[in-house]
């Protein structure tokens, strides 16, 4: 890491961590407040179909203005729109009315993260990129273990209004720490007004990029695709571990803590092995584990296998996610960043929304342990798909910029 970028790296690293920390915080309160209003667990489902729903109405625009503007200044905006948001839910009586702003919160979200990508891309020298991802995965593991700990601590020394408190700070906290980082404009345009006829002309500009670097689409849509899957996934995990492993409310709490210690395992072991394996082949060897992790989890029937499971897949999450990162970093021109992202963002969101809607409707049709193996058996073929394309695809050293 240069030591000229040391501070941003450290502050920028801060932020998000924070940021993190309040993001578990609210999802767990969120979560328990809507069941605790209604009663209803249909109803806390709903959550989980809002933030792929929200990056679908974001994605058609947010790149286009995030490639326009100034991200950091961007980041800070969005972190006090979801702070203010945050405090309106806590005063919140109507469950619909929760939901609008749940629904605001995630596509602020949704932005402030590709918004987040395009502004580290743009800070990080190349050579640095897998290092500081490794150390950000490690961060967001940090914050997923963290996270719930403080909001159970929370929950039983206040209440679920005094959480959402808290969460505000964190947010605020974040704004206050970007407004540290050094400001990084962006070239790509003069203007920072976006009309129509601009996103109409960015939509453009991306199909022409994914026709040019067609065998990356490929790799970015396959690795997405498994990804997706452990989305669908996750929303059977709880009928899941109660159904079929017939598991405690403190079992299945304890299997998320395995979870936990896996991905922060996982971190602390791609910090190492960023200095021996590339991009691609970190991402190839996590996807591929990751698969194997959630078929050992669908075939389970007892405990113990299950966390095994758990471990597996969360262990190895972490070098997935740092190698796709990177990946995209390399072969995505910096100056498009925000529109590609966005844009490739919006449609793998809208099948993972179908997704999840379909295996709903096998798991009432069928058993919850046959959706769930079958759902496995297919994310190792994807993952197996992906492995081989990416073994066939040269690395481009040079990149058209179409902005």
């Amino acid at each position: 890491m240069l030591n000229e970028n040391k501070k941003a790296f450290v502050t920028y690293l801060s932020a998000v961590g924070i940021a993190n920390v309040g993001g578990w915080i609210y999802l767990l309160t969120v979560n328990l407040l809507v069941f605790e209003r209604t009663g209803s667990a249909f109803a806390v489902a709903g959550l989980y179909m809002i933030k792929p729903f929200a990056y679908m109405l974001v994605g058609s625009w947010a790149g286009s203005v995030i490639d326009r503007t100034s991200t950091k200044h961007l980041m800070i905006f969005l972190d006090i729109v979801r702070a203010f948001l945050v405090l309106s839910i806590a005063f919140m009586d109507s469950i619909w009315m929760i939901y609008v702003f749940v629904l605001f919160i995630q596509m602020a979200s949704a932005t402030f993260e590709h918004a987040s990508f395009s502004y580290i891309t743009r800070l990080l020298p190349e050579h640095a990129r897998l290092k500081f991802n490794a150390l950000l995965s490690f961060v967001h593991s940090g914050a997923f273990v963290l996270g719930p700990a403080l909001a159970g601590i929370l929950f039983i020394v206040g209440t679920l209004e005094m959480a959402l408190f808290v969460n505000v700070g964190t947010f605020l906290v974040s704004a206050c720490l970007t407004l540290l980082l050094p400001n990084l404009i962006s070239i790509s345009t003069e203007s920072t007004r976006v009309s129509f006829r601009d996103i109409r002309t960015d939509w453009g500009l991306v199909w022409n990029f994914s026709k040019i670097a067609f065998p990356f689409v490929v790799v970015y849509m396959g690795f997405q695709g498994v990804m997706l899957l452990t989305a669908a996934l996750d929303s059977m995990e709880v009928a899941f571990a109660k159904e079929v492993l017939h598991l405690s409310n403190a079992a299945y709490g304890s299997l998320v803590s395995v979870a936990g210690i896996g991905f922060l395992m996982g971190a602390a072991l791609t910090n190492g092995l960023v200095r021996i394996l590339s991009a691609k082949q970190l991402m190839s060897v996590g996807t591929l584990f990751v698969s194997f992790g959630y078929l050992i989890y669908s075939l389970s029937t007892t405990y113990l296998v299950a966390s095994i499971g758990c471990f597996v897949l969360c262990f190895f999450l972490s070098l997935a996610n740092t190698g796709f990162i990177t990946f995209i970093q390399e072969h995505i021109p910096v100056d498009m960043m925000g529109r590609i992202s966005s844009l490739y963002g919006m449609v793998s969101h809208s099948i993972q929304l179908l997704v999840v809607l379909v295996m709903g409707i096998f798991a009432e049709w069928f058993s919850v342990k046959e959706v769930v193996i079958v759902g496995s058996v297919f994310m190792l073929i994807v993952a197996s798909y992906l492995i081989f394309t990416v073994s066939r695809l040269k690395h481009e050293t040079e990149l058209v910029s179409y902005s």
